[in-house]
């Protein structure tokens, strides 16, 4: 009877622990099932995650692309930028066996590439800002420097109408100007006289007028004489009057003292009977390179 016993219940542990081992191996069937579900689901959640990555350094590719056209002051940074870009799409696109790590790696290459991108578009910003203001004070500057070259131009063209005004106000414009036939005696005395044959000399007289602007010192006039016959009688010297080169009948140096002075000059012909003959004369008068008179004269 004990034998019986002690077989019944070897056989009631036996079914037993079959019992458990096959709920265990179900539960670890299960297990691997669900762990086998489970890495499917994440496999797909991280392929997912890739082409979101992909798809944003894309987008940012893109970006970096309009930046570039854009914000021509930093195009190399951004230009070193884009080819890091291009290198991870290729990166990404290449890498098989993806994991969290590897997504959150790109993920913050990204961020890093974006934050890059917001830095260089400040710095050109700045950089577009400051030569607007380099063009508009240049603007300004060359409005300036035209407006003092106008008001130079201006003040020289008013200095040298000043100057021809000074210098036209240093000349002397004689009055009373008289040109005569005169016959000189041996005594020192002067005969006018309108007869050709009795004129030795032709005198010319004038008043050099009140100048206070002239310095004083010595001025010098010139006279020149062209008998009927177009001849210059005199002494036929030449002299510089302005740029022409002028042949006059004599010259008389005076001392002015910026008064009013009469002058008489008187012209001796070389010839008397070739240059001193019938007919009108012209008489012409210079100053400091300028014509300042004429007049005429007869003799019969």
């Amino acid at each position: 009877m004990e034998t019986k016993r002690t077989s019944g219940n070897s056989s009631g542990i036996l079914k037993v622990v079959v019992a458990l081992l096959g709920v265990g191996i179900l539960g670890l069937g299960y297990y691997t099932y669900d762990m086998y579900n489970e890495s499917q689901e994440t496999q797909q959640i991280l392929q997912a995650e890739k082409e979101q990555v992909i798809n944003e350094l894309e987008d940012l590719k893109v970006n970096y692309d309009q930046a570039i056209q854009e914000k021509t002051e930093v195009s190399e940074k951004l230009e070193e930028a884009k080819t890091r870009i291009e290198s991870l799409i290729e990166e990404v696109k290449k890498t098989k066996k993806i994991n969290a790590s590897i997504i959150r790696r790109y993920k913050k290459e990204i961020a890093m590439l974006k934050a890059q991108r917001d830095e260089l578009y400040k710095i050109a910003d700045s950089l577009r800002a400051a030569n607007m203001n380099l063009i508009v004070e240049k603007d300004s500057l060359s409005s300036d420097l035209e407006k003092q070259k106008q008001f130079n131009d201006t003040l020289l063209n008013k200095n040298e109408q000043l100057a021809q005004t000074l210098n036209k106000a240093k000349i002397l414009y004689p009055t009373n100007l008289k040109a005569t036939g005169v016959k000189i005696r041996n005594s020192g005395k002067i005969i006018e006289t309108s007869r050709r044959r009795r004129a030795q000399q032709i005198r010319v007289c004038f008043t050099i007028p009140q100048n206070d602007i002239l310095d004083y010192g010595n001025q010098t006039f010139y006279v020149k004489v062209v008998n009927p016959n177009g001849d210059v009688i005199g002494s036929n010297d030449v002299v510089s009057v302005g740029d022409n080169q002028l042949m006059i009948s004599a010259k008389e140096d005076i001392v002015y003292e910026n008064k009013a002075l009469d002058v008489c000059i008187f012209v001796k012909p070389q010839d008397k009977d070739k240059e001193i003959v019938k007919g009108e004369y012209l008489i012409e008068v210079y100053h400091n390179g300028n014509k300042v008179g004429t007049t005429n004269l007869l003799l019969k």
